[in-house]
């Protein structure tokens, strides 16, 4: 229930606060508001209790006190009021409505507009849009205000309804398409002016507009366009142009091979490559792992895993291998993904040693990601291993996989080989008094050790 100084607080606030406000004295009436619905007088009643009785669960209780309340000069009158225009029955609806209708054009509806939009999107009908949110951007200086809310939500759903309602010259939309900092905004608005057809908005937009938006303005402008705009550091540009390029018969590998072979090094020229290479490419994505910078050095091992998807390849382990231990967490977790599930046995000498404390945090999670990935056993073993050191920073998430790994069930019809068995059993000793001797029983039948 509800004090003058919480309603005082709510009328200074944010106006959407209002419809939490309504569900939660709703809820409140259903569980513990029977006795008070016997004692609510049909008489005027205390600015407490009339929102009790506008809020209340029962449409008998509310209709009433929706007749009382367009009679209040109190800050909250008029949100409740809106409220009640999408009530579920008629009745407090006709009444909340033709109340509002009277007295809007008075009220600060800048402070009331996140309230309008929110109650816009309620499926009861289509009349908040029609008599209250439509005529609202249809003034200048609210469509402003609307346009600039801070409020994320409001602000997209004032754009969409702004679209339809064609308030908004194309000089506008441009604008709002290349610098609004929203890209579901820009996206929206950009798209749409696109497809007005008007040839002058579609080199800015090329330029300036939001990825998708960028992508079909590249469409309208050809594949010559494509061919200038092979080099895209966006990846969805980069693609349309590729697609472009090879519908007209183009070959979007050779630009990138002369590329990189001119010394045009970039991120995009090698990321392209990799899209659009072949396996005759892999040397040249390979002398690309040693550049100095680390985007450029992603980009390449992205490739090589395109062009190196054959599992039994055995020359992406042998190209990538030292880059497990790149200072560049983004290149050793590339370089993880590459090389999981293609490294044997013979490589774990080295993970447990990239895995080492002494190590960069990166470079260790690599390694560990990897060690888990060889095999069930070895996953195990490394869970334990990082638990043996509990001051270690990754101790916490190798008991949270340790835990998944028990989940998973314990049905292996496998056992570790006896380099690892002797490794489990010596981790299990050491370990039993803070895992518990029924954990550790259970890991011990499991691994058989």
């Amino acid at each position: 229930m509800a004090t003058e100084e919480e309603l005082d607080a709510l009328a200074a606030g944010d106006s959407r606060e209002w419809l939490a406000f309504d569900e939660s004295e709703r809820r409140w009436s259903w569980y513990y508001g029977e006795a008070r619905r016997r004692a609510l007088p049909w008489r005027p009643l205390s600015r407490v209790q009339l929102v009790e009785a506008v809020c209340h669960a029962v449409g008998y209780i509310r209709e009433p006190g929706v007749r009382q309340l367009r009679r209040s000069r109190d800050p909250e009158a008029l949100p409740l009021l809106l409220v009640r225009c999408v009530d579920w029955v008629p009745q407090v609806r006709a009444i909340a409505r033709a109340a509002v209708l009277a007295r809007f054009a008075r009220a600060d509806r800048a402070a009331l507009l996140p309230l309008v939009v929110a109650l816009s999107r309620r499926a009861v009908d289509d009349w908040v849009d029609e008599h209250l949110l439509q005529p609202m951007l249809r003034t200048p200086e609210l469509l402003d205000v609307a346009l600039a809310t801070p409020d994320l939500r409001t602000r997209r759903m004032v754009h969409e309804s702004a679209l339809r309602a064609g308030l908004l010259s194309d000089e506008r939309l441009a604008s709002i398409a290349m610098r609004d900092h929203d890209d579901v905004i820009r996206t929206r608005v950009g798209l749409l002016l696109l497809d007005r057809g008007d040839a002058r908005f579609v080199p800015p937009l090329l330029d300036g507009g939001a990825p998708k938006v960028r992508a079909r303005a590249l469409q309208l402008r050809g594949v010559e366009t494509a061919r200038e705009r092979l080099a895209e550091s966006s990846s969805l540009l980069r693609s349309m142009a590729q697609a472009l390029v090879l519908r007209s018969g183009g070959d979007p590998a050779a630009y990138y091979r002369e590329a990189l072979r001119s010394g045009a090094v970039t991120r995009a020229t090698v990321a392209g490559l990799g899209e659009t290479g072949t396996t005759d490419d892999v040397d040249l994505l390979r002398a690309q792992l040693a550049d100095d910078r680390p985007r450029v050095r992603v980009a390449a091992v992205r490739g090589l895993r395109r062009l190196l998807a054959t599992p039994s390849d055995t020359r992406a382990a042998q190209y990538a291998r030292e880059l497990l231990a790149d200072p560049s967490p983004s290149v050793v977790r590339e370089t993880a993904a590459l090389l999981d599930g293609r490294l044997g046995p013979a490589d774990r000498p080295l993970l447990l040693d990239l895995a080492e404390t002494a190590r960069p945090l990166h470079v260790r999670r690599g390694a560990l990601t990897l060690l888990r990935g060889s095999s069930r056993w070895s996953r195990l073993a490394a869970d334990l291993w990082l638990l043996s050191l509990p001051a270690d920073p990754l101790a916490a998430e190798a008991r949270r996989d340790l835990d998944d790994w028990r989940q998973a069930g314990d049905s292996a019809f496998t056992r570790p080989s006896p380099e690892l068995a002797t490794r489990i059993g010596e981790l299990l000793a050491e370990l039993e008094p803070r895992l518990g001797t029924a954990v550790t029983a259970d890991l011990r039948r499991v691994a058989r050790v």
